[in-house]
């Protein structure tokens, strides 16, 4: 059985984790942990007033879970939570008046010791079968690959690998077959391979999910120090900030 772990402010943002996070239940065994960290003083009666709607959401009829309360700090509590998945709504950057902002998922995405998908908007997860897996076949892909090959199974779905290059000095044939010599190094199944010209590879990333219509995007992120922010966490933070489709992202724990 999968533990899944949902925080909620009671937002809609966060609602939408819960009832995104449900859908698992379709493909696979899963409990969830619906999790709210008491950080200040809350109204009592409304508090009490939103965990009976959460109780009776219709989405979670049949899916075994749990509700759960923990006077904490939200970021230090989630990641302290056992999980084999986190799963969180996001309002992006801008958002405001709740802890489910762009920046907080971003923080959880890169400090959890287990994935984490984050949603903008409801997903039924248990439809999942195109995903994107930006890669720059360097050493942080290759820590999380098993990750990768897992979570195409579980969703029994196909891979895209896509690369980000820089048309005025390689061509894209060339990237696309070191692409597939990756791809065939590491033995993927049901996968296809795309070069992508573009120096921003956030916004390329999120060209190509809109173009393939992709239902999930996976990819490594880790809060990296310095210069080397720009080359890793920078762009999955920006991923996570800025794309509107559901996101999976592993930390990695390695520094360099």
């Amino acid at each position: 059985m999968k533990k899944i772990l949902v925080p909620t402010d009671f937002s809609d943002q966060s609602l939408i984790g819960i009832s995104s996070a449900a859908t698992l239940n379709n493909i696979m065994d899963v409990e969830l942990t619906i999790l709210h960290v008491i950080s200040g003083v809350e109204d009592p009666e409304e508090k009490d007033r939103l965990m009976q709607w959460i109780y009776n959401m219709e989405e979670l009829k049949g899916v075994p879970h749990h509700f759960k309360q923990v006077v904490g700090k939200p970021i230090d509590v989630i990641l302290a939570e056992p999980a084999d998945l986190i799963i969180m709504g996001s309002k992006g950057a801008k958002g405001f008046q709740s802890f489910f902002v762009g920046s907080n998922a971003e923080k959880v995405a890169k400090h959890a010791k287990s994935p984490v998908i984050v949603l903008k908007e409801f997903a039924n997860l248990s439809l999942i079968r195109n995903i994107v897996f930006p890669t720059n076949m360097k050493r942080e892909d290759e820590e999380i690959l098993s990750d990768i090959k897992d979570l195409q199974d579980m969703f029994k779905a196909n891979l895209h690998l896509v690369k980000a290059y820089d048309d005025s000095i390689v061509r894209s044939k060339e990237v696309e077959k070191r692409l597939r010599e990756f791809a065939e190094f590491y033995a993927f199944q049901d996968y296809t391979v795309h070069a992508r010209s573009g120096l921003d590879e956030s916004d390329v990333i999120i060209r190509f999910a809109d173009e393939i219509n992709a239902d999930l995007i996976a990819m490594a992120t880790h809060d990296r120090k310095g210069i080397n922010k720009m080359f890793g966490g920078f762009i999955s933070g920006e991923v996570i900030n800025t794309n509107h489709r559901p996101l999976w992202a592993k930390a990695l724990n390695f520094d360099f």
